[in-house]
């Protein structure tokens, strides 16, 4: 081998070894990595309204009716990201589990992965009701007295 073909494998050679290899199906580490690929795909095809998400919350804490706005006309792409996120990433999650025959609770929420990816409480308080009037609305289910009572 020439020194420059060593050199060049040695170098690729720690670049072999951090490629992913999927644990063994159904282990808590198969488990964990399936959540965690499901979850940074969709988080990847989300970033901007995520963002979005997370601004919307203020250094003070309080959220910024400006940012709410702003956020309010985007209610059809909000709504596409939380009926993605119950159609495709909770399935997908659920796929997995039942493939190993085990029906237990390891799918996280909206709420959490919001948490996750760096959003406010907050803003999360915010975004969970809002999203929840507009599937309401969209399924014809909203009662605007029922919503409003304090």
């Amino acid at each position: 081998m020439t020194p420059r073909l060593t050199a060049l494998t040695l170098l690729l050679l720690p670049l072999a070894a951090c490629a992913t290899v999927e644990p063994p199906p159904c282990s808590a580490e198969w488990i964990d990595y399936k959540t965690d690929k499901t979850l940074k795909k969709f988080a990847s095809e989300n970033r901007g309204l995520i963002n979005d998400f997370r601004k919307l919350s203020r250094e003070d804490g309080d959220v910024d009716p400006m940012v709410a706005i702003s956020l309010a006309r985007k209610s059809d792409r909000i709504q596409t990201f939380a009926d993605s996120f119950n159609n495709i990433v909770l399935p997908e999650l659920e796929a997995a589990l039942q493939q190993c025959g085990r029906s237990e609770e390891f799918v996280p929420a909206l709420t959490s992965f919001l948490q996750d990816e760096g959003v406010s409480d907050e803003a999360i308080s915010w975004i969970i009701p809002f999203i929840g009037v507009m599937t309401e609305m969209r399924d014809g289910t909203f009662d605007l007295d029922g919503h409003h009572e304090g």
